[in-house]
């Protein structure tokens, strides 16, 4: 299927870009959403294309554009156009932009935002439109209670879920622990870790916290608590200082506990012997087993670079964006929304996807692990440093920033 962009925005100096309107509707307007059929297809977007969320944005608006097949050799299942808006991050050119596209583009269905300053206002704005909305934020609550918006992003709850069975379920791991850092974020991850730990009867026996920029972690573990397996919800760069802290207190034979904000090469660099054995979670990983070579495939094809979780999330989101189209001709927005709601399995990044009830995707995470010095997936094959056919390492993004 061919596509096309029907417009980019460039320039942080304007509202959104010149080829992009103000809405002039009303919070109470609701506008008759019919999109025109055929080759007219269109899919609105809105991300971060400026300011400081911006190579995260173009990350995922490459995935989005292969997944509708803007560059050969991507494949998209319908003939469609990107509308894409810059919201820069900021919540009121994100609710702009739902207007928009809603009342003037007269799109199908939106992705994004992709910000988690964006998103609860874009998805209000949604919502009160009735145009189905498909969320690229981590905020997991957004879903609740507005049934026109969903969510494809790689949740805490998803995360802290996979990894607390795999502890309690297969390790067969009944004392837990976990060390977070004192924030909004490090709070969050602590009670899901242990409403799940509870769930799956196992005992969270020691948790303690620590300054989100602290660099010295001795005395952390001052309890003498024992346990089992320690849950770490932060960046790669503390785990190395915390797994130190450990040996220097004589903890030894302990499974440590990730997210996937571990997953970068220099996890193992600073950790060392240490991190040998760890687990952790990460919603894409490029040299797994399961069916994701395909999609790595076309993408590095296309961009010349591998794609990372950004891409396989956008690439996800429009390709159940492009379903629901498909089977529904597009034509009115409630019908986009009742097929996203109950949309069979959908050929994703990395295997079939598809919407839960609560309107969240379904997609099963990868269990990584240390093997070596190397960071592979359980059962599966080595990993990172990887470069592509042309030579080129990888790309890393900085995954302990928090979009």
């Amino acid at each position: 299927m061919n596509a096309k962009i029907l417009c980019v925005p460039l320039l942080v100096l304007l509202l959104f870009s010149s080829c992009a309107r103000k809405s002039v509707s009303t919070a109470d307007s609701v506008p008759s959403h019919e999109p025109p059929r055929g080759d007219n297809y269109k899919i609105g977007v809105i991300l971060p294309l400026t300011g400081k969320y911006a190579i995260y944005g173009a990350s995922t608006l490459n995935g989005i554009e292969c997944a509708v097949g803007i560059f050969a050799p991507c494949e998209g299942l319908i003939n469609a156009e990107l509308v894409i808006k810059d919201d820069a991050g900021l919540p009121d050119r994100a609710v702009l932009a739902v207007e928009d596209l809603a009342n003037n583009d007269k799109v199908s269905v939106i992705i994004g935002p992709l910000s988690s300053t964006s998103i609860e206002a874009a998805a209000e704005r949604a919502q009160s439109l009735s145009i189905p909305l498909i969320s690229l934020s981590q905020r997991e609550e957004i879903p609740e209670a507005r049934d026109y918006v969903f969510s494809v992003a790689l949740t805490a709850a998803s995360q802290v879920n996979e990894i607390v069975n795999y502890a309690v379920q297969t390790k067969k791991l009944k004392n837990l622990a976990v060390v977070y850092p004192t924030s909004v974020y490090g709070e969050m991850y602590k009670n899901l870790f242990i409403d799940a730990a509870l769930k799956a009867h196992a005992k969270v026996v020691f948790s303690e916290r620590y300054g989100e920029t602290t660099l010295d972690f001795g005395g952390l573990f001052r309890s003498g608590k024992k346990f089992d397996a320690l849950f770490i919800p932060d960046s790669y760069r503390a785990v190395g200082f915390i797994a130190s802290a450990m040996i220097a207190e004589g903890i030894e034979g302990v499974q440590l506990l990730g997210i996937n904000r571990w997953n970068n090469p220099e996890l193992v660099e600073r950790g060392g012997d240490s991190l040998e054995g760890s687990v952790f979670v990460d919603g894409f990983f490029e040299s797994s087993d399961r069916p994701v070579q395909k999609f790595i495939s076309a993408f590095k094809e296309a961009y010349k670079v591998g794609p990372t979780i950004l891409e396989a999330q956008g690439f996800d989101a429009a390709r159940l964006a492009s379903k629901a189209i498909q089977s529904t001709g597009g034509r009115h927005t409630t019908d986009v929304r009742n097929a996203l709601a109950i949309i069979p399995d959908v050929e994703g990044a990395s295997g079939d996807i598809g919407f839960d009830s609560n309107r969240k995707v379904i997609r099963r995470p990868f269990l990584l692990t240390v093997k070596d010095g190397n960071i592979v997936e359980l059962g599966g094959h080595v990993s990172q440093k990887t470069k592509d056919k042309y030579g080129t390492p990888i790309e890393q993004k900085d995954s302990s920033i928090k979009y």
